[in-house]
């Protein structure tokens, strides 16, 4: 699928969040994510790399905010942007299903300037 311009802005939203920062324990905002809920509100959130395995991906930090802060749990889109635009890796597929089932199938996700694709298209087959 061919990107929107709103597809656009959530990219631009992403990249600002980007500015990797040494901390006592790791590095922070190495990847900026940003997504767009099925009801129409933006979350943000940034990559916490920690020593230890004690961090996580920019995607769960977004989610993290969308389901704190509203109470929907459907994704359209979503994007993670560190140096370029990136897959999510495993865990973050799994989560976005994980939150809403109907993530599989109709959340969008940004992997490159010009392409998108559904969720499922990125999952391994169904297991729950």
């Amino acid at each position: 699928m061919k990107l929107t311009k709103e597809d656009k802005e959530l990219i631009k939203k992403a990249k600002v969040l980007v500015g990797k920062r040494k901390v006592s324990g790791g590095v922070v905002r190495e990847v900026g994510s940003a997504l767009l809920t099925k009801g129409g509100e933006i979350f943000t959130g940034v990559s916490l790399d920690l020593w230890c395995g004690i961090g996580f991906c920019a995607e769960h930090s977004a989610i993290s905010n969308m389901v704190s802060h509203s109470n929907e749990t459907e994704i359209k889109t979503i994007v993670a942007f560190g140096d370029k635009i990136m897959y999510p890796c495993g865990r973050c597929r799994e989560m976005m299903e994980l939150v809403d089932k109907r993530n599989r199938y109709n959340t969008e996700v940004i992997i490159s300037k010009n392409k998108k694709v559904k969720l499922k298209e990125l999952l391994p087959g169904e297991w729950m």
